[in-house]
């Protein structure tokens, strides 16, 4: 999976906040500070052509969101599933 492929997730992640209205405003607000991270992310990585390994609070903040919605988002819970594997790959 490259980049691309994870900014097609995080595009879906993005995609599926703004038409979920069941998320609270709070949790939602922390999910797009989340993939803001995430971007930020891959912005420094394509610029240095290096993984970026320091970071490994991020994957922690994605495993975190996909234990809370499970149940009760599951196509949330999906597309964070591949975002953490994607950032797994990166040596994120």
């Amino acid at each position: 999976m490259t980049n691309v492929n994870l900014e097609q997730l995080l595009d879906s992640l993005r995609q599926n906040l703004a038409d979920n209205s069941a998320i609270d405003e709070q949790v939602a607000e922390k999910m797009r500070l989340l993939v803001e991270d995430i971007q930020n992310v891959l912005t420094r990585s394509a610029a240095t052509s290096e993984p970026e390994s320091n970071n490994p609070l991020l994957a922690g903040r994605v495993q975190e969101f996909i234990d809370d919605f499970q149940a009760h988002h599951p196509r949330l819970t999906t597309n964070l599933s591949m975002i953490a594997e994607r950032l797994a790959d990166m040596g994120i």
